[in-house]
């Protein structure tokens, strides 16, 4: 089963945003919505998130990862991401 995350990523020093995107890379999809946030739509759960990023962060960076529900919506974006969200993935 797919899920969106949405992920909060603030990598340790010496890791490239080049090394960040290979990450996330490994997702079905994915959309960075500003230079440490993005979301992700994937069939890996949040502790594979974890394996896989977690060597990014530590020990002086910052990760948070959790499950979104993108069903119940609303903001101002660019129109860009919301055909993004809106993309048949079936």
């Amino acid at each position: 089963m797919s899920n969106f995350y949405s992920i909060y990523i603030s990598s340790k020093e010496n890791i490239t945003a080049e090394q960040v995107k290979n990450e996330m890379d490994k997702a079905l999809d994915w959309f960075k919505l500003d230079k440490n946030c993005w979301i992700v739509y994937s069939t890996s759960n949040i502790d594979k998130w974890m394996a896989r990023l977690k060597k990014l962060v530590e020990p002086d960076g910052s990760l948070f990862i959790c499950k979104i529900d993108i069903t119940d919506r609303n903001g101002w974006m660019t129109k860009e991401f919301w055909e993004w969200l809106k993309k048949d993935r079936s």
